[in-house]
């Protein structure tokens, strides 16, 4: 990819082991579960940017049981990066011959004492600094707090007609999701919308095997 900003999604596939010669790095019971495609290539056999691979479990994802991942490039396979589990929401960013490119922060949000919202980071290794991003913007948040008695009141009610129809319906009113990675000096490096589930980069700013490695653990996190 070039050095101009674009727009890619992390697609969550049902993990399909690998197929052919496994590439050395991978272990051996190695499956895919995500390709990273950019928005304008979203048809399943257009070549994605890259492909994540994590070892075969029984459980799904999720931050209390995290799993190592490997990111290879979607063209040619080559290795870009792997993903390892440090401690709890911490992850270390590894380029292909083990030099830590990252290491990734999630700081759960909180209602008391104080709201906070749930805060992801990437301390880089080079350039040394930090990228930052918080979970919905302020007057997102705000709009979603004044609101709530309304859309309270209509969740029970979908809640109470699925139950006597028997069919659960997923149509909640979802908080505020829009993420905002900013650097020092860079301003925004990586932008999540909600609508769509659509993340853009900016290469020039931050190392996009970085920019790869949050989004896909942004994504798993939410479960989508």
């Amino acid at each position: 990819m070039t050095d101009t900003p674009y727009a890619f999604l992390v697609a969550v596939n049902n993990p399909v082991p690998v197929s052919g010669p496994r590439p050395p790095h991978l272990p051996p019971d190695a499956e895919m579960a995500s390709t990273i495609r950019l928005t304008t290539a979203r048809r399943p056999e257009d070549t994605p940017l890259a492909r994540v691979h994590t070892p075969r479990t029984t459980q799904r994802w999720s931050r209390r049981a995290p799993v190592p991942f490997w990111i290879d490039d979607g063209r040619d396979g080559s290795p870009s990066c792997s993903v390892r589990p440090a401690a709890p929401d911490v992850h270390d960013v590894l380029a292909p011959d083990g030099t830590p490119l990252a290491r990734i922060t999630r700081r759960a949000g909180r209602l008391l004492p104080w709201p906070r919202r749930v805060r992801w980071s990437a301390q880089l290794t080079h350039p040394p600094r930090t990228v930052t991003g918080r979970s919905g913007t302020w007057y997102a948040w705000l709009v979603y707090v004044t609101t709530a008695p309304v859309w309270l009141l209509v969740a029970l009610a979908v809640a109470v007609y699925s139950f006597f129809v028997g069919e659960p319906d997923d149509d909640t009113v979802a908080r505020p999701t829009r993420t905002r990675w900013r650097a020092p000096g860079a301003g925004t490096v990586l932008d999540y919308r909600g609508v769509g589930k659509v993340y853009r980069v900016a290469p020039r700013h931050l190392d996009v095997r970085v920019a790869y490695a949050l989004a896909v653990l942004h994504t798993w996190e939410r479960g989508r």
